[in-house]
């Protein structure tokens, strides 16, 4: 009998085993005892690792269930999208979470930054990008992240989540309240931050274009840098100041206080110009509209809505003829019918302006040139007179030294059918030749510099001239469906 056997000792070369391998008839209770407490210890430690891995995993949901004091099952959601062209409203809501709120904290996790993160969730850090809003003013707003805020007094808890998603033809992010649904039957978050957004935000009482970028502009432009007829002038001021300075009387007598204006003439006749100046003439919101800066998926009902919410608005619509003005005759899509009916709808423009420039006015359609209650005054900007060229190149020469032979009255015919633009040119076209011809000398023009510079002008003038109307238009039939009006 080996010696192992007769002792009793176990062989030194064998495992130990198991609580489950072992016969517990040959144990005695001492051993029995020992291989209970270890078993057991050792279950524990996996439930609690495995506790602490799930606790890992429901990182985010736990912070926001203990915030609330209520469990997951009792969240209310309600999200709202952010675009990532409007940094404004990304910029506002910080600012009105900091102004209504308290928060408690802001931090981010995994689980916020990758939505289809499955494995541990943590910490990490928030994420930013930098916004140009227009006029150089940048702001560093954060597109990724989570605030714990509650209300002042304490009573009302919500989690705000900022996500930002990349899609194959956009980028948005996605800003959406928790909150207990338990407690608030109704989370009017988002309807309050929009109505703090059209009256205290940063847009309110802006100049800024259709692509939501604040615009650029020379705030010393007065009405003494336009030359433009007195008639002109003098119904330009009655409709556009003139109308806002009456909409309060307007509006005690019950009459409507939108109107719309058309400018049109040829181009170089002081339109631009005069959109320019209008920025500095009246104090109230304006967005400049052109179609280089309409945002994509930015709709001329986008710009009419934010105008209503922003009023009192100027909205400035540069070459009408290419957003929608076009004659249905000429042109077959829907845009024309959509701005008729935002002109003059169902949903009133109240203390909105429209001013509308177009160099083509033979163009337009009917229902929009000749119709009141959409646009009320038809101003046409005639090629600028004798006197009134006279006065243009006079004020573009003001900064040059000119010789003692300028001849006013010989220039002034020689430029006769050229509009503001050209005159500019010629001044330019002179000072290019002078400094060309005499690149040592200081530059000081003469009358034969400024003829010459008429004449090459005029060639151009004349060789550029194209027939750009259209053939005649066919009548509309009566009863004609497609017609508004």
């Amino acid at each position: 009998m080996p010696p192992h056997e007769e002792d009793g000792s176990a062989p030194s070369n064998e495992a130990t085993p198991s609580l489950g391998e072992v016969d517990l008839g040959q144990l005695s209770e001492a051993a029995f005892t020992l291989w209970k407490k270890i078993d057991t210890a050792k279950i524990s430690r996996v439930k609690k690792k495995s506790k602490a891995n799930a606790s890992r995993k429901k990182l985010f949901s736990n912070e926001v269930s203990d915030f609330l004091g209520v469990k997951k099952s009792n969240w209310g959601r309600l999200s709202n999208m952010f675009y990532i062209d409007n940094g404004f409203y990304l910029l506002h809501l910080l600012d009105y979470i900091s102004r209504v709120y308290k928060i408690k904290s802001q931090t981010n996790y995994q689980s916020n930054v990758d939505t289809y993160h499955s494995g541990e969730d943590e910490h990490v850090g928030i994420r930013y990008k930098m916004f140009d809003l227009g006029r150089g003013v940048k702001h560093s707003i954060p597109l990724s992240a989570v605030f714990f805020i509650e209300s002042v007094d304490g009573d009302e808890k919500l989690v705000l989540t900022l996500n930002s998603q990349i899609r194959s033809w956009d980028e948005l992010t996605e800003g959406q309240i928790i909150y207990n649904s338990l407690k608030y039957e109704e989370q009017i978050f988002w309807n309050n931050f929009r109505e703090d957004f059209y009256t205290n935000g940063p847009l309110k009482g802006e100049r800024f274009g259709s692509d939501l970028r604040l615009l650029d502009f020379d705030p010393n432009l007065g009405m003494d840098d336009i030359v433009l007829d007195a008639r002109v002038k003098s119904t330009l001021e009655r409709n556009i100041p003139g109308f806002i300075r009456a909409t309060p009387a307007l509006e005690q007598a019950g009459h409507r206080t939108s109107r719309g204006i058309m400018m049109a003439g040829v181009p170089g006749t002081g339109k631009t110009l005069y959109c320019k100046i209008l920025l500095n003439m009246v104090d109230m919101t304006t967005i400049y509209v052109t179609q280089a800066r309409m945002s994509e998926g930015f709709t001329m009902k986008h710009i009419y809505k934010l105008a209503r919410k922003l009023s009192p608005t100027l909205v400035l619509i540069e070459d009408i003829d290419t957003i929608g003005g076009m004659d249905r005759r000429a042109v077959k899509d829907d845009s024309l019918g959509s701005l008729l009916e935002i002109l003059e709808g169902i949903e009133p423009n109240t203390k909105v302006i429209t001013v509308m420039t177009t160099n083509y006015p033979q163009h337009l359609d009917e229902a929009l040139r000749n119709r009141p209650g959409r646009i009320d005054a038809f101003i046409n900007i005639e090629l600028p007179n004798e006197e009134q060229r006279k006065q243009m190149l006079t004020n573009m020469l003001s900064n040059v030294k000119l010789a003692a032979d300028i001849d006013e009255d010989e220039l002034a015919k020689l430029t006769k059918g050229m509009t503001g633009a050209y005159l500019r040119e010629i001044v330019a076209s002179a000072i290019i030749s002078f400094t060309y011809d005499r690149p040592d000398e200081e530059v000081i023009l003469d009358n034969s510099c400024l003829v010459t510079a008429c004449e090459e002008t005029r060639d151009r003038l004349d060789r550029g001239k194209v027939d750009i109307t259209y053939n005649k238009m066919p009548e509309l039939e009566e009863g004609d469906e497609t017609a508004w009006g």
